[in-house]
């Protein structure tokens, strides 16, 4: 019989063993990573085309874009075109006496197109894909570091623009709190 210290390093190393043949790689890690990224962009998008489902054109793009932070952007009539950058990374470190850090990196262009809706029900859509990027756009990963690698393999989404959110009024002190804050 194995002394039972002995069978706690065993146990460890098979446990360990079989979680490392299970493990996705760092390409996966990162390409999964980007995929929540393109959904967190769609996201982000529908909610602010439903707070300014009204404007269109050059005022959309502005309220959809206020800072400029699109890679490229282009108003089609009442609708808007937008090419947005995001970039991921997964990374892992080996060693305990001298640690080496390996690092997996992966960028895309998100194109998404906010269409104008026909009013009543209708608000409007957003389109979410992955396209190639522009010749010469720089994407960097989350520590801000240029990308290894782009990709367009990723699940686009659509969606009908949804009512805009309620946002409870903030409650000032002094005033009626009634609502919560102070």
């Amino acid at each position: 019989m194995l002394p039972r210290m002995v069978r706690r390093v065993l146990l460890l190393c098979s446990t360990a063993l079989v979680l490392s043949g299970c493990a996705q790689s760092l390409e996966d890690q990162a390409h999964d990573r980007l995929q929540d990224d393109l959904d967190a962009v769609h996201e982000e998008f529908l909610d602010r085309r439903a707070r300014h489902a009204d404007t269109t054109g050059a005022e959309a793009l502005e309220s959809l874009d206020p800072w400029g932070d699109a890679v490229a952007s282009r108003v089609d009539g009442d609708d808007v075109l937008l090419v947005w950058g995001i970039g991921a990374s997964a990374s892992e470190t080996d060693g305990w006496f001298m640690p080496t850090t390996t690092t997996a990196s992966l960028g895309a262009c998100v194109s998404v197109v906010v269409r104008t809706g026909e009013g009543g029900d209708d608000r409007g859509s957003v389109r979410s894909e992955a396209v190639a990027c522009p010749e010469g756009t720089e994407i960097l990963d989350d520590d801000g570091n240029p990308v290894d690698a782009f990709t367009t393999d990723l699940d686009g989404r659509r969606d009908d623009v949804p009512e805009p959110p309620y946002d409870p009024p903030v409650c000032m002190s002094g005033g009626d709190c009634s609502r919560g804050g102070g």
